[in-house]
This record gives structure tokens, C-alpha cells and sequence, in this order.
């Protein structure tokens, strides 16, 4: 396959999306630290979230750091970060130009750290800053990896929406914890929180970025997998975890191998759709403790809705350049249904763009590489969240926009009349959930 056809083939769903274009590929991209953030977990987080972001995003990047060994907070504790930041780009894309050097005149510099640049990328805890040196965010010093992804998620974004040579970037400040622009204190992440059973229906781009940061924070979770698919070219630029050699191979075990690799042994993969899992249509009461449903396809949101489950979180994306988190909690919240109608095919506005082909069978998602990796982002800070004493999401659901530039909304999903949940036992629903990790947020003590 020559060069032109196998990108065109990797960029189809980004070349769908409205009105998006590749950057230009002729340009390198130079990632580069200040050396005391470096040396930080937020620092090196960053590290891995642009190295594993901007090389699905471009052909040419370099790695402008010292060679240094991760921190044993990350699940790949004393491997080197340069060569491991290097080769998870070579792998995604083994035709791309990926280097180490020191930036050069004519590159696109993203410099990560609080001071050190021009314009800076920095996160920290739950903050997350993009602008003008020096940030502004106090020291966090938890194994929080929420705001230091954020704030290259950010830097990625406006390089996508302005292209390069864009001028002088204006202050940009994110609040992961309560999804506002407003910087102050916010409560410590505990340190590998126990995250418990969770079960993940849909191992595409965002449910497979939501695995991915959560591993980087806390390996102590069960997670089972849900998804018939296999992977696909197109599936690479948008998912932290897919490499061009996975191609054809199953989602799941995909996926599976990779959280084996970070050190998580109990891992159930079930490689089918949720409607033929008996582990679903059997489950027990008080199992699982949480729901990632990130999935669409085969009426899956009704499916889930009518056995009762426990608290759902979950990333989306928009056609209008927006990525989302949304949480379901039984008996409080209104369920997915009433988000995503039964047998509605085409996304809602703050879901995946979807082209319904004409026997209704599959769905054609056109998405843009960051906000996959925001919305799988998003969703991992709220699962996160649910270990912080006394944090309730309120509202039900957030979304950042990144065009014309970055901005955090708050609102919640509404009640739909007529809607499932409206009608169905409050007592049996309370019963299956009850001996869940997370029931106290759906059931007063």
C-alpha cells in the first residue's frame, strides 16, 4: 500500500468530520520539558499523553528531553521515558518520522512545565493551564494524572483549530474537578484508589482512552470487555492503545493484553457485543460496581437500561467539535434513554457523529483524534472522582468545547417523558444495586 492510500485510510474518520483537516504534515512538532516537571509524575504523564496524542496527529515529531526513568507511581516504573514515549509513536505509525533532537528553528514547540517557554502546557492535580509563561496553578504533587493530560489535550486542540504559526495563545485555564475555568484549591486524588469491578461495553477510542488514564493513575480495578469489533485502521489515531500491528486483530484482546501489561492480572475479555454475553444477561445482584458504556451500536443503551445497572460513566463526542462526560446514576439521574432514544441511530448533540447506512446495521463515526482523548479523559477524572469523600457530579454532564477556542459548559442531561425509567421498580432496581461499590450514590444510607 503506498504512503498516500494507507493515510488516507488511517485518516478516514477524521477526514469525515466537519469541516476538520489534517495539520500540515510537513511541519515537525518538538516536545520539550522543563527539566524540574520532568522529573514530577504530572510532568511525565504529560510526556506520554503528547508523545501518544500528537504522533496520531502527525507524521513528524521529536522528542526534545533527556533520557530518564519513569516514576513508580506510573505503571511503567524505571523504563526509560524517552524510549518508551518514542517507540508507543513508532508503533502507531511505523511510516511516520519520529526522532530524538533538540527543537529547531521552524518547529511547532510544545513546551510542557510551568515556566521555561514563550507559551507553556501545564497541568497539575485536577488544574489544567495553556498560555502565556509563567502558570498560574499551585503545586500538586499527588499521582493525579488529570490535569497534566488535560492541559495537552488543550494545547492539542487549539494547534488543530488555529494550525500552526497561530500567534500568541491567550491564557487558557481548565478545572477538571468541578469542570469550570476557575483556579483555587481542590481536594487531593487518594493515592491508587480501588476502583472495584468495571465493566466496559465498547473498547473503541474513547472506551479504550478511558482504560488507558485510569491505569495511569491506580491498577487496582477488575475490568471486564465488552465488544465484538476488530480493529481497523481508521481506529488508530484515535485511541491511546491501538497500534498499526493490531490491525485485524480483536478490540478486546487488544485491550486485555494492554491492561495485563500495566499489571492489572484480572482482566475478563469477551470479545462480543453485550447482547450475547451471558456474563450481562446472568449478572448478579451488586455486580458490577461500575459501567463504562461506551458503545452505541445493537440498541445497546436500552439493553443496559433494562437490567438494572449500577452508576454509568461515560465520554462522547460531538459533530460540532466537542467532547463530553456524562453519568448515569440509577434512581437519581436520568438513564441513557432518556439521552439516547431507543433505536435512534444518529447521535445527539453531544454524542458521536453517526452516518446510519441504509440497513441500519452500522454506524459511521467521524471523530478527531483529541477529542476522543478528551472525552475518555473526562470520563476517567469523574470514575476518579467517585473516591474523593463527599464529590457528587452536579450537574449530570459536562462538555468542553474546543472551537472557536476552549471552553467548559456544565448542563445537565433532562428527563425524557415517557422514558424507560420512569416506569420501572425503584425496589428491584435498589435490590440489584445495592451491594454495588458506588449504590450510596443512588440510594440513601
Amino acid at each position: 500500500m503506498r504512503d498516500h492510500e494507507y493515510y488516507a485510510s488511517r485518516d478516514d474518520r477524521l477526514l469525515r468530520y466537519p469541516e476538520a483537516r489534517r495539520l500540515d504534515q510537513t511541519r515537525w512538532i518538538a516536545i520539550s520539558a522543563a527539566p524540574d516537571y520532568l522529573q514530577t509524575y504530572a510532568g511525565q504523564v504529560a510526556v506520554l499523553t503528547a508523545a501518544n496524542l500528537l504522533g496520531r496527529m502527525s507524521r513528524r515529531v521529536v522528542l526534545d528531553i533527556p533520557a530518564i526513568a519513569m516514576v513508580a507511581s506510573l505503571p511503567w516504573a524505571e523504563h526509560d521515558l524517552r524510549a518508551f514515549a518514542l517507540a508507543q509513536m513508532q508503533a502507531a505509525d511505523p511510516r511516520g518520522d519520529y526522532r530524538v533532537r533538540q527543537a529547531q528553528e521552524g518547529d511547532h514547540i510544545l513546551h510542557l512545565g510551568a515556566s521555561g517557554a514563550p507559551v507553556i502546557t501545564h497541568g497539575s492535580g485536577w488544574l489544567a493551564y495553556h498560555g502565556p509563561s509563567s502558570s498560574p496553578l499551585p503545586l500538586d504533587d499527588s499521582a493525579n494524572p488529570v490535569g497534566a493530560a488535560l492541559a495537552v489535550i488543550a494545547a492539542a486542540a487549539r494547534l488543530a483549530v488555529n494550525g500552526f504559526d497561530c500567534g500568541p495563545q491567550t491564557p487558557l485555564q481548565l478545572n477538571a474537578f468541578d469542570w469550570t475555568h476557575q483556579i483555587g484549591p481542590t481536594p487531593p486524588m487518594p493515592s491508587c484508589p480501588d476502583l472495584g469491578s468495571l465493566w466496559t461495553v465498547g473498547t473503541g477510542s474513547v472506551g479504550t482512552t478511558i482504560l488507558y488514564f485510569l491505569t495511569l493513575a491506580t491498577r487496582k480495578f477488575s475490568p471486564a470487555l465488552f465488544d465484538g469489533d476488530k480493529v481497523k485502521r481508521l481506529n488508530i489515531t484515535r485511541s491511546p492503545i491501538f497500534a498499526d500491528s493490531d490491525v485485524g486483530a480483536s478490540k478486546v484482546m487488544v485491550t486485555a493484553n494492554h491492561l495485563r501489561a500495566c499489571g492489572i492480572a484480572d482482566v475478563v475479555a469477551e470479545p462480543k457485543p453485550l447482547h450475547e454475553s451471558r456474563r450481562w444477561l446472568d449478572r448478579e445482584a451488586g455486580t458490577p460496581d461500575l459501567v463504562i458504556a461506551a458503545a452505541n451500536e445493537h440498541n445497546v443503551r436500552h439493553l443496559i437500561e433494562s437490567q438494572f445497572p449500577p452508576i454509568q460513566i461515560y465520554g462522547t463526542t460531538g459533530k460540532n467539535w466537542q467532547a463530553s462526560v456524562i453519568r448515569h446514576a440509577p434512581l437519581i439521574d436520568p438513564c441513557s434513554c432518556c439521552l439516547f432514544p431507543e433505536a435512534t441511530y444518529a447521535a445527539t448533540a453531544c454524542a458521536t457523529d453517526a452516518e446510519a447506512v441504509s440497513d441500519k446495521s452500522e454506524q459511521i463515526d467521524a471523530s478527531l483524534p483529541f477529542l476522543s482523548f478528551a472525552a475518555g479523559l473526562m470520563a476517567a477524572a469523574e470514575i476518579l472522582k467517585l473516591h474523593v469523600p463527599g464529590y457528587v457530579m452536579k450537574p449530570n454532564r459536562a462538555v468542553l468545547m474546543t472551537k472557536p477556542d476552549l471552553r467548559l459548559v456544565r448542563a445537565a442531561v433532562p428527563f425524557r417523558d415517557g422514558c424507560t425509567c420512569q416506569t420501572r421498580s425503584e425496589t428491584v432496581h435498589a435490590k440489584m444495586i445495592g451491594e454495588s461499590r458506588f449504590a450510596g450514590l443512588s440510594i440513601s444510607a
